[in-house]
């Protein structure tokens, strides 16, 4: 009896150290951390694929591969009330950062958890986003994440050092993009 009771104290503590270590790998981008690596499909649409600078590149890219000083990357669902909310702002926002000083400085684009081709494709051509929007139609870039809630906001290095993260809808855009340029000064 005394090994059976050793046997299942043995077990529930693997079991709980298992459970612990699978979420620490799994938990959500925080800033000062580096970014779990992605890889990720380009945009299906050409005008996408153009804004992250992927125009030769195949069918998947990784952050490494932009070639600017800021990666903004918004994790959203195809479905998501609060996206949809956020999405007039970030739109006006991409403008922004693709005019003057700031162009080509800021890689900015949606990861849509769940997302399928079609559904990004609807998404495009709606004018919903104006900004490119990768797909995830598996979560498995969402799972890596950590399954963050939506809209996701991350902002980081192309070497994957997080600056910044806020779950849920931003709602003072000029706040935003003058500490976009913050980081651009660090």
């Amino acid at each position: 009896m005394k090994s059976f009771s050793v046997s299942i104290l043995t077990t529930m503590i693997l079991i709980f150290f298992f459970s612990v270590s699978s979420e620490a790998e799994n938990s959500q981008p925080e800033p000062g951390k580096k970014l779990v690596p992605l890889t990720l499909p380009a945009p299906l649409d050409p005008a996408g694929k153009k804004g992250l600078g992927l125009n030769d590149r195949g069918v998947d890219f990784k952050i490494a591969d932009l070639k600017t000083s800021l990666v903004l990357m918004e994790v959203i669902g195809v479905y998501c009330p609060q996206c949809f909310k956020q999405a007039p702002d970030f739109n006006k926002l991409y403008e922004r950062l693709n005019k003057g000083k700031m162009k080509g400085r800021v890689a900015m684009f949606a990861l849509a958890a769940g997302g399928t081709d079609p559904e990004i494709e609807d998404l495009i051509k709606s004018g919903q986003y104006l900004f490119p929007v990768v797909s995830d139609g598996k979560f498995e870039s969402h799972k890596l994440l950590g399954e963050p809630k939506t809209p996701f906001t991350i902002i980081c290095r192309p070497d994957g050092t997080i600056l910044y993260t806020h779950l849920g809808i931003i709602t003072d855009i000029d706040a935003f993009y003058e500490e976009i340029k913050g980081f651009l000064i660090k």
